[in-house]
């Protein structure tokens, strides 16, 4: 079934300006005065933003850069990375956001991958000496460097600008323009190149907004890194199409970021699950005033969002179903849906996008059933790279596959069921592991829950479930048979993890993009990741 896309409704007809630069300029003509970033290194408003991008804009332009030239940004979260991604927008370049933790190897794969010109950051980031790692993928140049690659233009933090000059009339980018280069990865894939034109990237973050119910004036907490969608991608063309302050952490840190968001009266949270978790573990929670959060996104099971919703308290959260490839959500709930509408479904898909299921041979299902969840319209239409990077990901008509399998119901929600490739067959029964994880999840004893396959000597697969206890760290053993004992009680047997392994925070292994790896969580319970 494919739901189409619905026109804005004539009274919003959405963001007239379609670049990013053009954006930013309005805003700070109609609201020179209201904040635009509140971060670690202080405050803007639009006006002074818009300034300051400017004179960094043609600083960028006169030391060679041209339209089209790729930057990258490794800085931690604040005003430097917003500065100097929007600058690099008003020049007409593409901004390739660099993970903070990529080691010397994984910044050589994304940097010259990407042919990065110029990367923007600073001697250390988190305590890591940058310029090391940058020689050690063989970019050991400091701006200014000759040849093609102009070096590492370091901005130290407390610093207006790393480089000035007078602003210029330049000609900044068409909304066909690459505004982001993004990497990104599931959890058993080296990261990809995503391209991201400002327009869409624009016209989806407002259509996103709208489904919040955003105002001029709200403030929207994040302290997820910038370089991954969810802030880039999401959080900041969000902000930007619908005037609203972006309030900024370099991470979350409970006890720091709850007087933040009730100093800043925060009235928008972007937080996922370990997000959340952090929060509400704080010993200081309960002592800050988060009355004004409002609304604002999260995921993934309905647990995570009982959790904002009723322990933290923000009411109108609303539900979602992203990927980069789809300029950051492609579902979203309405703020205003009943509770139980936003927990158990991923809400509608935005009016920038269409949406359908389909069988395997790509023949589309009607609602009710289950298969892969395909998606156009907001969603790029190819990887950069080699071939083999598109190789299986496009169907004719411009659909993406997003390798994730799910259902419409009658309503037009999306259900999400799991990864295709994730699907486990037990006993040749098949399974969709994301069922079991929430069910592991509703124990009041569990914080997060993953589940596998690992190899049978039969032939067959066995599922394993690896579990983060919620609260006291309990006798492994215990839990661990209490859980068991918890899925056999509430369904089929065959739905019973073979072995359940309890594991700290810290033990679980990540993807480049940090994400939590299902193939390093199989590689620690076989024993080839220990």
């Amino acid at each position: 079934m494919s739901v189409p896309t619905a026109p804005p409704a004539p009274q919003d007809t959405g963001p007239t300006a379609l670049t990013v630069p053009a954006v930013l300029d309005d805003l700070a003509a109609r609201t020179p005065s209201a904040e635009a970033v509140v971060g670690p290194e202080g405050r803007l408003t639009y006006a002074e933003l818009a300034d300051r991008t400017a004179r960094f804009a043609s600083f960028l332009t006169a030391a060679g850069l041209r339209r089209g030239d790729r930057v990258g940004i490794l800085l931690p979260n604040g005003l430097r990375w917003i500065t100097a991604a929007l600058a690099a927008h008003r020049a007409g370049l593409t901004v390739v956001p660099v993970n903070t933790w990529y080691r010397a190897a994984e910044l050589e794969h994304v940097l010259r991958g990407s042919d990065v010109r110029l990367v923007v950051t600073d001697a250390t980031v988190f305590g890591r000496d940058v310029l090391a790692e940058l020689a050690g993928a063989g970019l050991p140049e400091v701006f200014p460097a000759t040849g093609d690659y102009l070096g590492a233009l370091l901005w130290p933090s407390g610093t207006d600008l790393p480089g000035r000059a007078e602003p210029v009339a330049l000609p900044g980018p068409d909304p066909s323009d690459l505004a982001l280069l993004l990497f990104t990865s599931g959890s058993t894939a080296r990261p990809k190149p995503v391209p991201l034109e400002h327009g869409k990237l624009l016209r989806n973050g407002y259509e996103i907004g709208r489904r919040q119910h955003l105002v001029p004036g709200d403030r929207l907490w994040i302290a997820a890194p910038f370089f991954f969608g969810y802030g880039c991608a999401n959080a900041l063309p969000v902000a930007l199409t619908h005037g609203v302050t972006l309030c900024l952490e370099e991470r979350v840190d409970g006890d720091r970021s709850l007087a933040f968001l009730a100093r800043e009266r925060c009235t928008v949270y972007y937080g996922l699950a370990a997000t959340t978790r952090n929060l509400l573990a704080a010993p200081s929670f309960g002592a800050h005033d988060l009355s004004a959060l409002r609304t604002g996104t999260t995921g993934f099971t309905a647990e995570d969002k009982r959790l904002v919703a009723e322990e933290l308290g923000v009411r109108q959260i609303c539900s979602m179903y992203g990927l980069t490839e789809g300029y950051g959500h492609s579902t979203v709930s309405d703020a205003h849906d009943p509770l139980d509408v936003r927990l158990r479904t991923s809400g509608t898909v935005v009016p920038t996008q269409e949406i359908r299921i389909t069988a395997e041979d790509g023949t589309p299902l009607p609602g009710g059933e289950t298969g892969e969840v395909e998606l156009r319209g907001c969603v790029i239409d190819h990887y950069l790279g080699g071939p083999e990077l598109n190789d299986g990901a496009f169907r004719p008509g411009g659909w993406f596959r997003t390798g994730d399998l799910g259902l419409l119901d009658e309503g037009g929600r999306l259900h999400v069921v799991g990864r295709r490739k994730e699907m486990l067959k037990v006993k040749g029964i098949n399974i969709a592991p994301l069922e079991v994880e929430e069910l592991l999840a509703t124990h009041p004893g569990v914080d997060q829950a993953y589940v596998v396959g690992l190899p049978d000597p039969a032939g067959d697969e066995v599922m394993a479930a690896a579990v983060v206890a919620r609260g006291p760290h309990p006798v492994a053993d215990d839990l661990a048979a209490e859980l068991t004992a918890h899925v056999r009680a509430r369904a089929a047997a065959y739905k019973v993890p073979s072995r359940v392994v309890v594991l700290s925070q810290d033990q679980l292994p990540l993807t480049d993009t940090g994400k939590v790896s299902k193939r390093g969580i199989r590689d620690l319970l076989t024993g080839g990741g220990a």
